[in-house]
């Protein structure tokens, strides 16, 4: 079975201008595993490599059984319709609503869409999120919580088989927080769905993850089930678990 997300022996980064990544991680496909750790850790970055965002100057990168780098400009993109990725800048187009920011993947990559079947996949994703009355919208109306979950929906309207979240809970209140861990267990439930996020301080989004990595100064210190790596003594990390 071929993995869902293999980097092997990756270094990426600048040294100058900021924290370099050096590490390997294998993730299978349907799982669900946090990075966690302290800020300019690295996880970030990480996210950026799986993403093809970011190229190592080292290292093999494969994702979904492709490698990024073997990859035509049309290999990419294909690629990329099978990923969502929502960073710490949403990137939420300004000039649209919130339906039409998350319907912008449909219509560009499945064209022969009836405008009745965009409506019901983008509604049915704003519902689980919450942001139903706020679809017609624009980014400037909303607050950063309602800014990341339309960015959330916008990168799983396609039924992406893979999803890199970077601090997805950042300004999300504790009901936010729920309804966005129901809806990808939702989506788990329906075949394999693998999810990446990054976390920088305790939340019960947590509690979702099958496992957990510990990632800092670039590198993964450990990765194990929740459970484990909540139980090892450090300080620093029981912080991160209640």
């Amino acid at each position: 079975m071929s993995r869902a997300i293999e980097l092997s022996d990756v270094v990426a980064g600048l040294e100058p201008e900021g924290q370099a990544t050096q590490l390997s991680l294998a993730i299978d496909p349907g799982e669900f595993v946090v990075l966690l750790g302290p800020n300019r850790a690295g996880k970030s970055l990480i996210l950026e490599v799986c993403a093809g965002l970011v190229t190592p100057q080292q290292g093999r990168v494969r994702v979904l059984g492709e490698e990024w780098v073997e990859l035509s400009d049309h290999g990419r993109m294909k690629l990329r319709t099978r990923i969502g990725t929502v960073l710490q800048l949403p990137g939420l187009l300004s000039n649209m609503t919130v339906f039409n920011n998350a319907a912008l993947p449909l219509r560009y990559h499945r064209p022969t869409l009836s405008d009745r079947d965009i409506d019901r996949v983008v509604t049915g994703h704003l519902t689980a999120l919450g942001l139903a009355q706020l679809r017609d919208r624009f980014p400037a109306q909303l607050n950063p919580g309602e800014i990341r979950c339309a960015a959330i929906a916008r990168a799983m309207v396609l039924d992406q088989e893979l999803l890199l979240l970077d601090d997805p809970v950042a300004g999300l209140d504790a009901g936010t927080v729920q309804r966005l861990g129901e809806h990808l267990a939702n989506r788990r439930q329906r075949g394999p769905f693998t999810v990446l996020a990054t976390l920088r301080s305790y939340s019960p989004f947590l509690e979702l993850a099958d496992r957990v990595a510990v990632v800092r100064e670039g590198r993964i210190e450990a990765i194990a089930p929740r459970s484990v790596i909540a139980q090892t003594g450090s300080a620093e990390m029981s912080a991160y678990f209640r």
